[in-house]
């Protein structure tokens, strides 16, 4: 496919436009209804297309990182001091696209910030990590105030309604040789108080939609203990739902996936058996391994994607029946959106994006530069940007899953990358550090 750039241009501010030449006589009677005509032939009834406005741009340092949820710009200031482990932030909270400020927080954590999320009513999530051990926390924060609640948990998930989160729970075993406790909580936000647990089983394991882990909240949550039996719990309030039996206890080499609409149970290279999701009745088993060892699957109904780690390629497979349909390589991250395939290469001296069919594994189209930045506007579409180096110009668009087409939005100049996209805006950082956002 070509792409195909429209140039808006521009017209510079206090200079007069060229006059046009004069028609010689007699032909500038008919001017002015051929204009008429040839607009309404070409549908050229309404304006002129505008170029976009021009971006609200907020001055910040190099030191300040950034983060965006929904409709939410934080900014998280330089550690002080520098070099202790105990750091204080501070985070500005900024509502997006006007950039308005509402609130400033601040954080005394040991260690990096990752991820915030406004909870309502000037609660702040905050999801962090010890500088020196790496261990997990998470916070929940109040304007000017000290932490409403802190616990040592990785945080996995926030339900729609900001009434439960997701959190896991590690514990080093003291024994050498022996894996430690691992503990599943949802946890109330307002108080941090533990409404359920679940413990992963001894020789057992733990599942949820794979595709919900960082980005949003599964409703069940899987475990297999070692004797067989499968439970499903909901989320909200760890109830177990439903429950199955194992024709055979698990071994050692025994995964668990829940996947488009299936809980796949692999054992080794022997078999696979997959499970609906709701009911836990088998579907179907077959011989040999679905997902391969180092093999990650997504959701990309109709079909079951699975990219493989280490350059081994994108794959997907029927969920019907478990079989191969297609296979692809060349690329090392995928996404998906809408069911539509998206996989990059990011290795390359230039990033390539491809469109591939689900069912097929045909590519769609192919798009060098450009790099996805998610769901877009509208169902089937996904945000892209483009940023030339050297030069610092930024494209940024939409594109099409369907036919694989961009239709380019607005250009920008001195761009340093960082762009992100939000759900009415782009932001990206400037070659001066501030940071630019545009209106979508």
């Amino acid at each position: 496919m070509r792409d195909v750039l429209i140039d808006l241009g521009e017209v510079p501010s206090g200079e007069p436009e060229p006059a046009s030449p004069r028609a010689p006589f007699p032909y500038r009677w008919i001017l002015g209804p051929l204009t008429l005509v040839l607009a309404v032939l070409l549908g050229g009834g309404g304006p002129w297309p505008q170029p976009p406005p021009e971006p609200v741009v907020l001055p910040l340092t190099l030191n300040d990182g950034i983060r965006i949820d929904n409709d939410r710009l934080y900014v998280i200031g330089p550690a002080d001091p520098l070099g202790r482990v105990v750091r204080d932030h501070l985070v500005r909270v900024y509502e997006l696209p006007g950039l308005i400020l509402l609130n400033t927080y601040r954080v005394t954590v040991p260690g990096d910030i990752h991820l915030l999320s406004d909870l309502g009513d000037g609660l702040l999530l905050i999801s962090y990590s010890d500088v020196q051990t790496g261990a997990p926390g998470t916070a929940v924060m109040r304007p000017g105030d000290a932490p409403v609640w802190d616990r040592p948990v990785s945080l996995y998930g926030v339900a729609p309604d900001r009434g439960v989160l997701l959190v896991h729970e590690g514990h080093e075993d003291a024994v050498e040789g022996r894996p430690g406790r691992s503990v599943w909580h949802g946890l109330d936000p307002r108080t941090g108080a533990v409404r359920w647990s679940v413990e992963q089983p001894e020789r057992g394991q733990v599942a949820m939609p794979v595709e919900t882990f960082w980005s949003g909240f599964p409703e069940r949550i899987y475990t297999m203990r070692g004797d067989g039996l499968i439970e499903a719990r909901s989320t909200s309030t760890g109830a177990v739902i439903t429950s199955a039996r194992l024709t055979g206890p698990p071994r050692d080499d025994t995964e668990l996936w829940a996947i488009g609409g299936l809980l796949m149970v692999g054992q080794g290279t022997t078999e696979t058996v997959a499970y609906d999701q709701v009911t836990l009745a088998e579907r179907w088993r077959r011989p040999g391994p679905v997902v391969p060892e180092e093999g990650y699957p997504h959701d990309c109904r109709p079909t079951i994607c699975i990219a493989s780690y280490g350059g081994g390629g994108f794959s997907a497979v029927d969920p019907a029946d478990g079989r191969r349909l297609w296979h692809v390589d060349g690329y090392d991250s995928s996404e998906v959106i809408d069911g539509h395939v998206l996989v990059a290469s990011a290795s390359q001296a230039e990033p390539v994006l491809a469109l591939l069919d689900p069912v097929t594994g045909r590519v769609v189209t192919r798009i060098t530069g450009w790099v996805s930045g998610g769901s877009g506007p509208a169902p089937g579409t996904a945000w892209v940007h483009h940023v030339a180096q050297p030069g610092y110009h930024l494209r940024y668009g939409v594109l099409d899953l369907t036919d694989g087409r961009v239709r380019l939005l607005g250009r920008a100049e001195r761009i340093a990358g960082g762009c992100q996209f939000g759900t009415t805006v782009l932001v990206c950082r400037r070659l001066d550090s501030s940071v630019a956002v545009w209106r979508l």
